[in-house]
């Protein structure tokens, strides 16, 4: 079960403001003069601790500043409000997935919209905020279950792309009722293609559901080639399934099947 805990974080919200230059230019301009060499490490690494705290203090003082906060508290109650409508039919969702029990207890710090962060920041916490969720509130659900899951699993494009594969494809498809799901990472394109066929197995998709999906998506497998692994795959959990990735020589994959990519309109994809 996934449990998430919401609150603002006035810091944390700073920080990432000057990590992400967005303010005023002029006050940006007074910043970086007065603590540049603050300035340039927090855009490094925005939790570092080497700083001149004064950087933090000036911007807290500005009245854009104070509007944000009230943005952050506005987006959180919005936010909190549609998890707590969705979240067992979320987690109903990720235990048809997970195929195993589990518990993630994680703290979601909530930025204004206008800030367009998202990341998984260690110890059982996230930044979210979006001005996709203003449009669509499937998109704040999806993004909570993505930055969580950074939590459950080990940090490496594989694993990306398996959360990817939960969230950004299979959550959003869910919710929203559609075949098209959220856009993915670039760098993590490749380990989507060679895991697709495992991945269609352990969800037990059939095969009148995959032929059509992968026509969308322009994509063709021989899906025969893969056929000796359904016994195997079909009894995983997460765990093992990604286990038994992590076994396969995925370079090989590519030659049972091709990908052509089509030109067509992005929908909105996440940061981190």
């Amino acid at each position: 079960m996934l449990n998430i805990r919401f609150k603002t974080d006035k810091d944390f919200m700073a920080r990432l403001i000057i990590s992400k230059n967005n303010m005023p230019t002029d006050f940006a301009n007074y910043l970086w003069d007065k603590y540049r060499v603050s300035y340039m490490t927090l855009q490094k690494d925005f939790q570092s601790e080497e700083i001149d705290n004064n950087i933090i203090s000036e911007l807290e003082k500005q009245e854009f500043f104070k509007k944000l906060c009230d943005n952050a508290n506005n987006n959180l109650e919005r936010i909190k409000d549609n998890w707590g409508k969705s979240k067992n039919k979320i987690n109903l969702f990720l235990d048809n997935i997970f195929k195993k029990d589990f518990i993630l207890n994680e703290t979601a710090i909530i930025m204004p919209p206008t800030l367009c962060a998202g990341m998984n920041i260690g110890d059982d916490q996230f930044v979210w905020g979006h001005k996709y969720g203003l449009v669509d509130k499937n998109y704040d659900l999806v993004y909570l279950v993505h930055e969580s899951l950074h939590s459950y699993f080990p940090n490496n494009n594989l694993t990306h792309a398996i959360i990817e594969k939960i969230a950004d494809i299979e959550l959003s498809k869910y919710l929203n009722n559609t075949d098209k799901p959220y856009d993915c990472h670039e760098y993590t394109k490749m380990h989507h293609i060679k895991i697709l066929p495992f991945w269609n197995i352990y969800l037990n998709k059939s095969r009148d559901s995959i032929e059509k999906e992968n026509k969308d998506s322009n994509i063709t497998y021989n899906l025969d080639d893969f056929a000796k692994y359904e016994t195997q795959i079909k009894n995983m959990n997460i765990d093992s399934f990604i286990k038994f990735l992590e076994q396969q020589d995925l370079t090989d994959v590519k030659t049972n099947y091709t990908i052509a990519i089509k030109n067509k309109e992005s929908s909105p994809q996440q940061e981190m």
